[in-house]
């Protein structure tokens, strides 16, 4: 009965090194989208201590293609103006 409460939420934790391995970012750069607040607490990430930061990989992973959608989004948005100009 234990293993199936724990597998209904069971999540994938990654520290900061992990992450930047992943996402190809460095530790920094993911660093400064805390502080930007990019990623948010309780969201995106957890932090069990005041140095620790423990990512939700599902959720980093939902943050890049929102990210990467907004992105081209707003490309599209700046070459068309540019055109009418």
């Amino acid at each position: 009965m234990k293993e199936n409460i724990i597998g209904l939420n069971s999540e994938e934790y990654l520290t900061t090194a992990e992450l930047s391995e992943r996402i190809k970012m460095t530790p920094g750069t993911i660093r400064n989208l805390v502080w930007k607040n990019k990623f948010k607490l309780n969201i995106h990430y957890h932090k069990p201590t005041s140095r620790k930061l423990l990512f939700i990989w599902g959720s980093v992973q939902a943050w890049l293609r929102e990210n990467s959608v907004n992105t081209k989004a707003n490309s599209n948005q700046r070459s068309e103006s540019l055109i009418h100009i």
